[in-house]
C-alpha cells in the first residue's frame, strides 16, 4: 500500500464521508498520546472531564485541520487530491502532539509562542545540539505517522460505509460537546472546583473560559478572584523607585564569569578545581539561589534587582539595567559576550537595551567552540584596555547548557554520553552517563575561566577588579524520579540553586551559608 499512489488518490471526490470518521479517529489518537503522558486525576469526576475534555478538545482542533484541507483543495483546485492533502496535514498535526506531549514531559509546559519563536528564530538550534541519532529518531516516526494516516484513510471509509452518520452530524456533535465542555470549564473556575480545573493543564492549548461576573449577575455565589499581576505594558512602571547615588572612590574593574545552566554541587575539586581553589581567596555564598529556573527571568533578576515578573513592563519599555546608567556615567568600557544569542530572550531590548550595539555572540555552532571564541576575544580586548581605564566584562558561558566540548577534549567522567538524544530520555532513563557529560562541560568552562583570570594576573589587574562568578538556573537530572530533566520546569534545588563567588579587593575570604538570592 502506497501513500498517494492509489486511484483513489487522483481521482476526483464526490462523495467525502470518510472525512468525519477520519478526523474523529485522528482526535482519538491525539487524546490517547496525550492522555498517556498525563498524571492520573484520583477522583472519578477528574477522571471523566479529563478523558471527555481531551477528546472532545481534540476533535474540534482535528475538526479545523480538515476545514483546512477543504479549503485548501478549493482555493488551490487540488480537490481531487484530497487524500494527499489529509495524509500530509494531519500527519503534521500528529507530529505537533508528538512534539508537544515530548515538550510536556521534560519541561511540564506545552508548545507555546515561545517555543515557536525559538524554532523559527533558529535558536532552538543554536542552544539545542541534535545529534544524528536524535534526527533519526525524528525522520522514523515521520515515515512512520504517513504509513499510519494512509491506513486511517482506508479505515475511514470502511467506517463511512458502514454507518449512517453525515459529516454534519460529526461536526453538530462535537461543537456542542465543545460548547459544553467551555461552559463546564467556566462554571469549575467559578465555584471553585479545582478538581476540574486542574486537569485543564494537561489538555493543550485549552482556552480559559471565565463565567465569573456573568453566574454574579445570575444570582449565583462564585469565588473571589485574586488580584492580578502587574499589567504587562510599561505604564505606571517606575525604575528605579529613587535615582541611585554612587560616587566610588576608586572605580574598580567588573567582571561578570555567568555559566548557562551551571548548578551549585557542580563547584567542588573534582569537577572545576579552577574555580574551587579560588573560593579561598573569595566571598563563598554556600546557599544562593536563582530567582528562577529559566535564563530570561534568572538573568533579569541578577541585573535589576527585582522580580521576574516586571519582565514584560521593562520590554515594552525597553528600561535597560540602572547598572548601566551608573558604569556609562563612570566612563566604564563594556565588554558584553554571549556564546549564544544575547537577542532572544531579549536582553538587548531589556537588561542591555543602552548597549546593544556593543553585544556580541559566538561565531559557530558549537557552543563548547563559542565559549572559546568569546574568551579568546575578551582576552584580546583586554589586552587592548588601558591599565587606567574601569571596564565592564560579562561573559555568558554555555557548553553545560547545551552539552558541548571539543571533539579532542578528554573523557574526565565515565560513562558518559558523546551525544544527546532527547527523545529517549524519561523517568526510567539512566541518567548518569548525560550527567557525567554535563559534568565534562562544567569542567571544560572552568579551564577557559581559569585563562581569564590568569590574563587579569598577568596584567596586574585583580587587585582592581571585582570578578564574579555565577549562573543563571541549575540543571536537573531526573533526580526526584519524577522525570524532570533540563530547567524551566520544576523549581526544585537542582534548577534553582546556583554557586555564587565574590573575588572582591580588600574583602576577607569567607564562606558565607546565609540564604541568598539573585535579587540580592
Amino acid at each position: 500500500m502506497s501513500l498517494v499512489f492509489s486511484k483513489d488518490a487522483i481521482a476526483p471526490y464526490q462523495d467525502r464521508r470518510w472525512l468525519a470518521p477520519f478526523t474523529f479517529i485522528n482526535a482519538i489518537i491525539m487524546a490517547l498520546v496525550t492522555l498517556w503522558h498525563s498524571q492520573w486525576p484520583i477522583s472519578l469526576g477528574a477522571q471523566v472531564y479529563l478523558v471527555a475534555g481531551m477528546i472532545i478538545h481534540f476533535s474540534v482542533l482535528s475538526f479545523l485541520v480538515t476545514l483546512c484541507i477543504l479549503v485548501l483543495g478549493f482555493l488551490l483546485r487540488l480537490r481531487k487530491h484530497c487524500v494527499t492533502l489529509a495524509i500530509i496535514l494531519f500527519a503534521l498535526a500528529q507530529l505537533i502532539i508528538i512534539t508537544n506531549v515530548k515538550v510536556f514531559s521534560l519541561y511540564h509546559f506545552h508548545l507555546n509562542g515561545m517555543v515557536i519563536n525559538l524554532l523559527f528564530s533558529g535558536a532552538l538550534l543554536e542552544n539545542i545540539a541534535f545529534s544524528w541519532q536524535m534526527w533519526a529518531s525524528i525522520a522514523a516516526i515521520l515515515v512512520s505517522v504517513l504509513i499510519g494516516q494512509r491506513l486511517l484513510v482506508a479505515l475511514s471509509r470502511k467506517v463511512s460505509n458502514a454507518g449512517s452518520l453525515s459529516n454534519r452530524h460529526y461536526v453538530g456533535f462535537f461543537l456542542v460537546s465543545y460548547i459544553g465542555l467551555q461552559l463546564l470549564s467556566g462554571c469549575a473556575d467559578a465555584f471553585g472546583w479545582n478538581n476540574l480545573t486542574a486537569q485543564n493543564r494537561y489538555i493543550p492549548w485549552m482556552p480559559t473560559t471565565t463565567m465569573r461576573s456573568s453566574l454574579e449577575k445570575m444570582g449565583f455565589e462564585v469565588k473571589q478572584q485574586s488580584s492580578k499581576l502587574k499589567a504587562n505594558t510599561a505604564n505606571g512602571l517606575k525604575y528605579p523607585t529613587a535615582p541611585l547615588q554612587c560616587a566610588p572612590k576608586e572605580k574598580l574593574n567588573i567582571l561578570m564569569l555567568v555559566v548557562d545552566s551551571l548548578r551549585f554541587d557542580q563547584l567542588n575539586a573534582e569537577v572545576m578545581p579552577n574555580t574551587f581553589q579560588l573560593k579561598n581567596q573569595a566571598l563563598s555564598f554556600e546557599h544562593h539561589f536563582s530567582t528562577s529556573n529559566s535564563t530570561r527571568y534568572g538573568l533579569f533578576s541578577m541585573f535589576y534587582g527585582i522580580s521576574g515578573s516586571y519582565w514584560k513592563p521593562m520590554l515594552a519599555a525597553e528600561r535597560g539595567s540602572v547598572l548601566f546608567d551608573v558604569t556609562q556615567k563612570l566612563d566604564y568600557k563594556h565588554f558584553i559576550y554571549g556564546s549564544s544569542t544575547l537577542t532572544f530572550p531579549e536582553f538587548d531590548r531589556t537588561i542591555f537595551s543602552t548597549l546593544r550595539d556593543q553585544l556580541q555572540s559566538g561565531q559557530y555552532k558549537n557552543s563548547a567552540a563559542n565559549d572559546i571564541d568569546i574568551t579568546e576575544r575578551f582576552i584580546r580586548d583586554l589586552k587592548a584596555q588601558p591599565a587606567n581605564e574601569p571596564f565592564f566584562g560579562f561573559l555568558f558561558f554555555d557548553a553545560p547548557h547545551g552539552f558541548g566540548i571539543p571533539q579532542d577534549y578528554p573523557r574526565r567522567f565515565e560513562p558518559m554520553l558523546e551525544k544527546v538524544n532527547y527523545l529517549e530520555l524519561n523517568n526510567n532513563y539512566d541518567p548518569v552517563p548525560f550527567l557525567n557529560l554535563y559534568k565534562t562541560t562544567a569542567h571544560f568552562v572552568d579551564g577557559l575561566m581559569k585563562q581569564i583570570l590568569d590574563e587579569l594576573a598577568a596584567q596586574q589587574r585583580l587587585h582592581n577588579t571585582l570578578v564574579i562568578i555565577t549562573s543563571d538556573h541549575g540543571q536537573e537530572f531526573n533526580e526526584l524520579h519524577k522525570n524532570f530533566w533540563g530547567h524551566n520546569s520544576n523549581f526544585s534545588q537542582w534548577q534553582t540553586r546556583d554557586p555564587l563567588v565574590l573575588l572582591w579587593p580588600g574583602k576577607e575570604p569567607a564562606s558565607i551559608n546565609r540564604l541568598t538570592s539573585h535579587e540580592d
